[in-house]
């Protein structure tokens, strides 16, 4: 039996066999890792799968100082954790949009103004803002799935709707403050 320091030295040099080998013998690693720090079978599915398709990339920064599962372990860990705290924003992205339709249950006319001012509102941004707020908010994509369909990191996904909450903010702000004024 090969050893897994010289499936990933193939596997970097291009060697699928390799590769293949090493999925098969550590996929049931990762999904149980991810599994239990997921408590959930779709997502740690989701996740090894994730884990697997970037798998490739990652060996290249597998140095063979410790065993490899121990590295892919760390690899899962960090991925899990990466997972959670998506959910937990996408939850928190969520609420903050539930309560602006909350706000939207008065009359018809007013939910077709409040409607109104929210496709003004995205509009009004710029274009890179926009196509992330509606893949997120509209489409309900994850920020993962958001960065793929723009080619942009996950990170970048992120970023664009912390802006996307802010520009929401000021814009309601300076509503209230012409309100007030009048």
């Amino acid at each position: 039996m090969i050893d897994d320091f010289t499936l990933v030295q193939k596997a970097n040099k291009g060697d699928k066999r390799a590769f293949s080998l090493l999925l098969e013998r550590h996929y049931d690693l990762i999904y149980r890792i991810g599994f239990r720090m997921l408590q959930n079978q779709a997502d740690a599915e989701d996740l090894a799968q994730d884990i697997c398709v970037s798998l490739a990339g990652k060996l290249q920064s597998f140095q063979g100082q410790s065993k490899l599962t121990t590295w892919l372990y760390q690899v899962t860990m960090n991925s899990a954790r990466d997972f959670l705290r998506r959910r937990v924003t996408i939850a928190k992205i969520h609420g903050e949009f539930a309560d602006l339709q909350d706000l939207q249950k008065g009359a018809e006319a007013q939910q077709k103004d409040d409607v109104e001012w929210a496709y003004n509102a995205i509009n009004s941004m710029p274009e890179d803002l926009r196509e992330t707020a509606l893949l997120i908010v509209a489409e309900g994509l994850s920020h993962a799935e958001a960065g793929e369909v723009l080619n942009v990191k996950e990170a970048t996904v992120s970023w664009r709707m912390m802006k996307v909450r802010e520009h929401l903010k000021a814009l309601v702000g300076e509503e209230a403050k012409a309100e007030t004024s009048r």
